[in-house]
């Protein structure tokens, strides 16, 4: 078996595609069908089921899949390495985010590093807290920004925050803060990113039921509908240093609060220490946004 083999295998894993690895490898599908298809022949394990859509490990491919991750992550770091003898810092970077942190640390980052170093590719994962937490379990992400409890290898702090209660300047009048209930009573703009979960969760501990009467993915179309009326909704504050609101800013009682962290198991990878130093050299200027724009809104 030849590493390219491993690599195929790795990307259309990761990606449930063929087509998908094809574009990240810069090689043609038919060529990683054929890479694939010798490793089947090789090695006589079956190890995907590529009739399904994404394409999914057999039972073999799982139990071998832990392995053939090692090898290509320590392929990536060894390349690395020999990048930096030579003076430049290339690879690939994989980082798992919350939507609503991305803007404000994941991406200058990530733009930072591709000035800094044209050969570093990156790709950038959004999800849940839990999506993202498997996603660095797993090895599919090198590095990714949380706000859970579950612990990982390395940690790196980046914000403690509230969320707050965003709604129209003529609703809630008078008010500095409001509760779940006071909420509910308006149509609620439920979040499908990242903090759907935590604002669900919110509600169920309140006692108060959640209806959504509109589902929506980007933050910025929550605070846009928010700000004209259409409903009412729950953010992190952070989303507030980065997208312009009109609307009335109310803080929750009981508070809702997160620490959100940048986390990684695997030590050794110079792209991600790398990202990680611009990510915490980005961190000060946020915190620098973040106490301006507090002010502001006192």
């Amino acid at each position: 078996m030849t590493l390219a083999q491993l690599q195929a295998l790795a990307a259309v894993v990761e990606l449930g595609s063929l087509t998908a690895a094809a574009d990240r490898l810069s090689r043609s599908q038919s060529a990683i069908s054929h890479a694939l298809t010798e490793l089947e022949d090789i090695t006589q394990v079956k190890l995907l089921w590529r009739d399904r859509q994404p394409v999914v490990l057999t039972a073999a491919g799982e139990r071998l899949w832990p392995y053939v991750q090692s090898v290509v992550r320590e392929a990536q770091m060894l390349r690395q390495q020999f990048s930096l003898s030579r003076g430049k810092l290339e690879g690939r970077l994989v980082v798992a985010s919350l939507p609503s942190v991305s803007l404000a640390f994941v991406v200058p980052a990530l733009e930072a590093l591709k000035d800094m170093h044209p050969g570093v590719s990156a790709v950038l994962l959004e999800g849940t807290d839990s999506e993202v937490e498997g996603w660095i379990d797993d090895g599919t992400a090198d590095v990714g920004v949380v706000a859970g409890t579950k612990t990982f290898a390395h940690n790196l702090p980046l914000l403690d925050e509230d969320f707050v209660a965003v709604a129209a300047d003529d609703l809630f009048a008078g008010r500095k803060s409001v509760t779940a209930r006071q909420l509910a009573v308006a149509p609620f703009i439920f979040s499908k990113a990242g903090c759907g979960p935590v604002i669900a969760d919110y509600f169920a501990r309140g006692g108060v039921p959640l209806r959504a009467a509109f589902n929506v993915v980007e933050m910025r179309t929550i605070l846009s509908m928010a700000e004209a009326g259409m409903g009412v909704s729950i953010v992190p504050r952070i989303t507030l240093t980065y997208t312009p609101f009109g609307g009335r800013v109310l803080a929750l009682s009981p508070r809702l609060h997160r620490s959100v962290r940048l986390a990684w198991n695997t030590a050794g990878n110079a792209v991600a220490d790398e990202f990680v130093r611009l990510v915490d050299a980005q961190r000060a200027k946020a915190e620098k946004t973040i106490r301006t724009r507090a002010k502001k809104g006192k």
